[in-house]
Order: C-alpha cells, then structure tokens, then sequence
C-alpha cells in the first residue's frame, strides 16, 4: 500500500468534511445519536477544518492515497485544556479499511516528534470510552489512563484521557 501523510491545505476542507462523517458513520454508528450522524452539517465541518489549519498552534495532517483522503491528525495546543497539559493529539482518525496497517501509528510518531520538536515532553489524548479499538490503541502507544468521565450522559463527548511523557 502506498500512500502519503502530509500538511493539510485549505483545499482540503470539504473532503476532510465528508472523511470525517465517513469515520463517524463507520465508527460511532449506535455510540452518538443517528441524528447526529444523519444530520452532518458539512459545511459547518469544513469550517472547522479550516480554522485547524489556519491556526498557527495546531497542524493538521492527511494520509492520502491516490489523491483520496483517508484518515487525518493533529496536534499542538489543545481545543480543550486539560490540567497543565500545553500539548495534545486532538484528532486521529482512519477510514476503517486502513486501519491496522501501521498507518496510526505513523501519525501518532508524527505528532510525538513535532511536539517534542516544540520543546515539550508531555501531552495528553481524549477518546470516546465506547470506541474499544481507539482506547486500545492508545494504550499501545504507550498512554496511561489518568481520568475516566462516567458522568456525562452525552455520548459523542470524548470521555477517556490519556497521558504520554517522551
């Protein structure tokens, strides 16, 4: 398989929209609310995206392969502050077909040395506690679950976060 991880563009946007209702549909299809699924805003997505990639403290990644995007990261400062934490993955997500190929892996080593190369030896990741295959991935990669959220009913919240020192 070949394919390549490399920054995110604004021309990026509308498809890093429809990849990321794609991976919700695969991954959180009767975690989040069908509604939620069903009712993708994709332009308020691609919005989204395009603020990551024009903030100068987060770089977004793609994996492309044959000009298709299947699966993006990024890391930097966090959306949502956590204890001291400066740094974080706040995104890293896989089309299905492509996961378990080494390929999170790849990404995830990228967003360690890019945040090593900032000067810091700490972050953190959050995840869904229902999606089983991402918490064992990141425990994998070597994360320590600090804290676990059993209070929030509203499922699509991340609720698992993990700890890394390099």
């Amino acid at each position: 398989m070949s394919y390549l991880i490399r920054l995110a563009t604004e021309q990026d946007c509308d498809k890093l929209s429809k990849l990321k209702q794609q991976v919700w549909s695969e991954t959180y299809r009767g975690i989040y609310s069908d509604e939620k699924i069903d009712n993708f805003d994709y332009q308020k997505n691609s919005e989204k995206f395009l603020n990551i990639i024009n903030n100068p403290n987060i770089e977004l990644y793609v994996v492309e392969d044959n000009s298709r995007l299947v699966g993006y990261m990024d890391c930097g400062v966090p959306y949502r502050p956590y204890k001291n934490y400066k740094q974080e993955i706040g995104l890293l997500y896989l089309l299905k077909e492509y996961q378990r190929k080494g390929i999170g892996k790849e990404l995830f080593n990228i967003a360690t040395s890019k945040i090593k190369e900032n000067g810091y030896n700490e972050f953190f990741v959050c995840c869904n506690k229902y999606n089983i295959n991402a918490q064992e991935f990141y425990k994998r990669m070597g994360g320590l679950v600090d804290e676990i959220d059993n209070e929030n009913t509203d499922k699509s919240i991340p609720q698992v976060t993990f700890i890394y020192k390099i």
